[in-house]
């Protein structure tokens, strides 16, 4: 009996043994499994994480093109009238993107930087950003801005640069509370970024102008306008004044006057400035700088622009005639 019952009982623990190893290897499959999926989890987090971060602004992590997209829509939100308008509604259009042209602040062409250069102390680069398409008929597509320090300075309505600087967190904060973050971000993930301060500019004849020459410059620069209908009626004359300053001047108020004084490529320009409910004799004297440089790339590169500058320069009247008559 004693065999008979050993002999039953071997099967039976071979069959128990059998159970528990199929039951250890479904785990450990099970385990394996587990594991696989687990890692496929862990590694679609990734993905969506990353997509996050696609979607979101960190003002201490931003990219030249979302700090581009991020001042445009800035910009638009501080224009006259964005109380009414949604200037930066083309910013969402589906594949909107821009392209952001770095130029030394010195080295811009005419049309996409300010026409009055008033530069905060520091600022060295000129960040120009346009859309690549426009949909809407009244909306920002374009707009320049500078950094000086840790704040940027956005364009304001009178075609020169606002003198209140804003930080980036200030500008990302702004963006986060008026949700507008995925409209900046469509933009900046299809921009493209251009850096121009290697291109080369034009210099030529920039050291051999004459006071005719670089005053006309200067006038076509700040006065066009005026400048043009003296010269058509005959009644704008040039001269030296004082503390080095050179003029342009119709000869009558103070308002008539354009002074300029150039000191290697930097020329400072003077002129009387009335604001708003000022007269004349109340207004003060505002003092802006532009470049030599700048001047010719934008009045003097082509054969026609040398022809019509160097025609009016020839039409100045030296002061002295003025005084004989």
């Amino acid at each position: 009996m004693k065999k008979l019952g050993l002999i039953i009982a071997t099967p039976l623990l071979a069959l128990t043994l059998a159970a528990c190893g199929n039951t250890n290897n479904n785990n450990s499959a099970s385990s394996s499994n587990n594991t696989k999926i687990a890692k496929k989890s862990s590694s679609g987090t990734s993905a969506t994480t990353t997509t996050s971060n696609n979607s979101t602004l960190d003002p201490n992590q931003l990219t030249p093109a979302q700090n581009a997209a991020l001042v445009l829509y800035y910009t638009g939100e501080h224009m006259p009238g964005a109380d009414q308008n949604d200037y930066s509604k083309d910013m969402e259009v589906s594949g909107q993107g821009a392209v952001v042209k770095i130029y030394n602040k010195d080295s811009v062409p005419k049309g996409e930087g300010p026409l009055y250069k008033d530069y905060p102390d520091g600022a060295e680069l000129l960040y120009y950003v346009k859309l690549n398409q426009k949909d809407s008929e009244h909306g920002i597509d374009s707009t320049y801005y500078t950094i000086a320090g840790n704040k940027t300075y956005i364009s304001d309505s009178d075609a020169g640069i606002s003198p209140d600087g804003v930080t980036k967190a200030e500008i990302v904060a702004y963006a986060k509370q008026h949700h507008a973050v995925s409209r900046i971000m469509n933009v900046a993930n299809n921009t493209k970024v251009q850096d121009m301060r290697n291109q080369s500019t034009p210099t030529n004849n920039s050291h051999n102008l004459s006071t005719q020459q670089l005053g006309t410059l200067v006038a076509l620069y700040q006065e066009p306008d005026w400048f043009k209908d003296g010269i058509s009626d005959g009644m704008m004359w040039y001269g030296n004044g004082s503390d080095g300053f050179s003029y342009v001047t119709a000869n009558g108020d103070p308002t008539s006057w354009l002074y300029f004084k150039r000191n290697g490529n930097d020329v400072t320009i003077k002129y009387v400035d009335p604001k708003e409910g000022q007269s004349v004799a109340e207004a003060s004297t505002t003092t802006k700088h532009v470049t030599v440089s700048g001047l010719l790339r934008d009045y003097y590169t082509n054969q026609s622009q040398k022809d019509e500058v160097n025609g009016y320069a020839n039409k100045l009247k030296p002061e002295s005639d003025y005084n004989d008559n």
